[in-house]
């Protein structure tokens, strides 16, 4: 029994010291990115705090890249109001939302995985959008609603009507196969789906291309939707190779673990309840709007070049993930960019 115990022990220290191995890589990654960070921020406060002729118009950018900063402070401080532990996936969320990438928060039932998603809408300037199936969808005359949140728990019985729209009457008496998206997923910018790896092959494919290309084919006419930020929940991993693509189209996710032991006392005292479009601090002016917000973030990182040390990293990482890691992970060149660019926001 001594022999097994130690033999059991042993097994657990192996498989210890590669999950150590993986941790340091990713420690020495995390290390170096903020090393290069902490030196565009001291380079930044230098272009903006000196007095040099036509240093003017760059010390005035940088306040109002600061005071997004605090925005964006203010609205994660929002996210996790009233929450335990959460506060990683609140700032995964906004960063999923400034960069337009998608967030997949993997967990048990009963850990605020939708309830971080909806606080997303108060956050920003997104309206909770109601489905008129009565109304008809004329492809020419299309014109995408005002911010919107969607939100949809998935079956394995779930039709395509549940996430794009019912099919028009209309269209169909002109013999033209469109539906009626207005409230619906094609016309949200901001969209919350429950149990995501339900989906069936009816509604993956057409998923796949709002997700990725932000395009959907309403009848012969292919068109550009405002989706933003798609936020999928799941209990568990997807099993099916059919659900490989949908998986990787989330370039970031989450593992939600119920609160620790630690602090259940914190979780049984939080009785706070952040009210739609209420700030979690008294410095912010409510809610931000989503589209400023983006075109703002964006403009910064496209001018943000991407350095050879981060560069390599990501390609040391890519590589460990392949040889080293047991199964292996492989990371698609879709994600490779992805996250390079992910670094910039």
């Amino acid at each position: 029994e001594e022999e097994d115990e130690r033999g059991d022990t042993g097994g657990h220290n192996d498989g210890d010291s590669e999950g150590s191995v993986f941790e340091a890589a990713f420690e020495d990654v995390r290390c170096a990115v903020e090393a290069r960070m902490g030196n565009l921020e001291r380079s930044i406060d230098i272009e903006g705090g000196g007095h040099q002729e036509g240093s003017e118009g760059q010390g005035k950018n940088v306040l109002v890249q600061r005071e997004m900063v605090d925005q964006i402070e203010g609205m994660i401080e929002q996210l996790e109001q009233g929450l335990v532990e959460r506060g990683t996936e609140a700032r995964l969320l906004a960063l999923a939302a400034l960069s337009r990438n998608h967030l997949l928060l993997i967990g048990p039932p009963g850990t605020a995985k939708s309830e971080l998603s909806r606080r997303l809408s108060s956050a920003f300037e997104v309206k909770s959008i109601e489905p008129d199936p009565f109304d008809a969808f004329p492809t020419d005359s299309y014109h995408p609603p005002d911010t919107s949140y969607f939100e949809r728990l998935l079956t394995r019985f779930s039709t395509p009507e549940e996430l794009f729209g019912p099919l028009s009457l209309k269209a169909l008496e002109k013999d033209r196969f469109e539906r009626n998206v207005e409230g619906y997923l094609p016309t949200a910018k901001v969209a919350f789906l429950d149990e995501v790896f339900k989906a069936n092959s009816a509604i993956l494919n057409t998923l796949l291309g709002l997700l990725n290309e932000r395009v959907f084919d309403q009848g012969p006419t292919r068109i550009n939707v405002p989706l933003s930020t798609v936020v999928g929940a799941s209990n568990e991993l997807p099993e099916s190779e059919e659900l490989a693509a949908l998986y990787d189209r989330f370039l970031l996710r989450r593992s939600v673990e119920p609160v620790s032991d630690e602090s259940v006392l914190a979780l049984l005292a939080a009785t706070t309840v952040v009210p739609p479009g209420a700030s979690a601090s008294s410095g912010s002016s409510g809610p931000l709007d989503l589209e400023a917000v983006i075109e703002e973030v964006t403009a910064v990182a496209s001018s943000m070049p991407l350095s050879t040390d981060v560069a390599a990293l990501l390609g040391e990482v890519r590589s460990f993930l392949k040889e080293d890691v047991e199964p292996p992970i492989v990371v698609s060149d879709r994600r490779l960019v992805q996250a390079a660019k992910l670094l910039k926001c």
